[in-house]
């Protein structure tokens, strides 16, 4: 008799994890699945539309099996309150668009349990979301930049072999380009290059900086910077006009304009987010995957390099992704 009632016990404990697995992470074929998306910058809906694209291919399109809720980039304390709005909802999955969106939704995933995944967010582990890159361990991943920085500054003194100095406007408010500017004065030092650093929380302020720039300021350096990396055409109307290059974190500004990067591809950073949500619909825990670093190129416009008056040479070419003109006319 004890053992027959030990047996029941058992039984009917692997069923309650049975279904308790069925029930969670789209086991169900016919589950369907919310995500809340959080995003701080217009220059990140290109990884929105990476991450949609790639969750369809891997079987979980947008209509079908997953819903999204999303409202579009905010900022301020309306990202704060846009994060409790989307906990209200009870997603099944929080994706976070910049470092900024990621804190804010991971302050409010953590206590609902809710797994988060981040595309992108800088140095994860000084901001709290990863104990390590190997195994983040709290119920969060996604991926990360930064070594690219100093790679993309080297690049742009090898293009402009005279350069002396580079204006940095970024946002003080934003943990992203802080790590950006760590990575590079060292290399600027060695380089020979000043950082003139400004600070700009909105168009007013960067007006200012861009006007007060330096006569011997040879480049504009956007870094990761959420509210910066979403003003390229702006920033292509003063800095054109005075043949200062600009140049930007992600593949998107080059695009738009701006003369050369070495960064972010925004929508296949979106597309490396969406094989990790695809593996936590599976049942594997955001903690127990490892977090991704983006993959990053360099790209540079040459219908830009020829209004500045800028020769290109063929060895540089041959290892570069060419813009031949800005958004709109290439059909990208």
């Amino acid at each position: 008799m004890r053992f027959r009632w030990a047996f029941v016990a058992l039984g009917g404990a692997t069923l309650a994890a049975v279904f308790a697995l069925l029930n969670w992470g789209g086991v169900f074929e016919d589950r369907r699945l919310v995500i809340g998306v959080l995003n701080h910058a217009i220059v990140a809906e290109e990884a929105l539309d990476g991450f949609k694209a790639g969750l369809a291919a891997q079987g979980y399109p947008e209509g079908g099996r997953v819903t999204y809720h999303y409202r579009g980039p905010v900022t301020g304390s309306a990202l704060d309150a846009e994060a409790e709005r989307l906990a209200g909802l009870k997603p099944d999955l929080f994706l976070s668009l910049s470092t900024p969106a990621a804190k804010a939704a991971f302050a409010v995933a953590k206590p609902l349990g809710t797994p988060l995944v981040f595309a992108p967010a800088s140095d994860p582990i000084a901001i709290g979301l990863a104990d390590t890159l190997g195994r983040p361990g709290r119920n969060a991943t996604g991926v990360t930049f930064g070594i690219q920085e100093p790679v993309r500054l080297q690049w742009l003194k090898t293009l402009l072999p005279d350069l002396k100095a580079v204006l940095v406007p970024f946002n003080p408010d934003d943990a992203s380009p802080r790590v950006s500017l760590a990575k590079i004065t060292p290399l600027a030092a060695e380089l020979g290059i000043r950082i003139d650093q400004a600070h700009v929380r909105n168009l007013a302020e960067l007006d200012l900086a861009l006007a007060r720039m330096a006569p011997d300021v040879g480049a504009v350096f956007v870094p990761v910077d959420a509210f910066v990396a979403s003003q390229v055409p702006h920033l292509m109307l003063a800095t054109l006009g005075r043949k200062v290059p600009l140049t930007t974190p992600q593949r998107g500004g080059v695009v738009e304009g701006a003369f050369m990067s070495y960064g972010l591809d925004m929508r296949a950073l979106g597309g490396q987010g969406a094989r990790l949500a695809a593996q936590i619909f599976g049942g594997v825990p955001a903690g127990d995957l490892p977090v991704e670093t983006a993959e990053f190129r360099l790209v540079i416009n040459m219908e830009t390099a020829g209004r500045l008056g800028l020769e290109i040479p063929d060895s540089i070419l041959r290892q570069a992704e060419l813009i031949r003109a800005a958004r709109g006319e290439d059909g990208r």
